[in-house]
């Protein structure tokens, strides 16, 4: 009985562990443009923080326009695995069209209170409505989150999605 006790808790406390650690899936769709991009922009980038955004811009400013997004590795931060990271939503020409969406399944509630317009209440009831239901199985269950109607659902879809639906 002790032994059945005790691993019954060290699983709840990796259950616990691995979800209180768990990472927010973000889904990124089209392009940023790194010639027009500013350092704000950039940090949208996966492994692209502040002041890596703002090197990015520095030597964009010292150099002129980067004629090739492979041009990125020889910023001082942008290592191999931060390159395979963006190289697929970066762009040398174009519009900036690059668009970056939170997996309603891993938010988390300081992530969403980020979004604009989101209250305390509506993080708490998006929150409520995906441990209550095991998760969203489409942006559209939104809809069946108390409080949240049709113009809401709208301007939400602008900033979350569910990891593997298609848009």
């Amino acid at each position: 009985m002790g032994c059945a006790r005790s691993l019954a808790v060290t699983l709840v406390f990796l259950l616990v562990a691995v979800t209180a650690h768990g990472k927010v899936v973000h889904m990124y769709e089209g392009k940023l443009n790194v010639n027009t991009a500013s350092a704000a922009d950039l940090t949208r980038l996966p492994g692209i923080g502040e002041v890596i955004g703002f090197r990015i811009v520095k030597e964009r400013e010292r150099r002129g326009a980067f004629r090739d997004t492979k041009e990125l590795r020889e910023v001082k931060g942008v290592s191999r695995r931060v390159f395979e990271g963006i190289r697929e939503h970066v762009a040398v020409r174009g519009e900036n069209s690059l668009k970056v969406y939170a997996d309603l399944n891993t938010i988390t509630k300081p992530l969403l209170l980020g979004i604009p317009g989101m209250s305390e209440g509506e993080a708490r009831s998006i929150l409520d409505y995906r441990k209550a239901h095991g998760g969203f199985e489409k942006v559209e269950d939104l809809l069946q989150v108390p409080g949240i109607g049709k113009k809401r659902f709208t301007e939400l879809c602008e900033w979350l999605t569910v990891a593997g639906e298609t848009r």
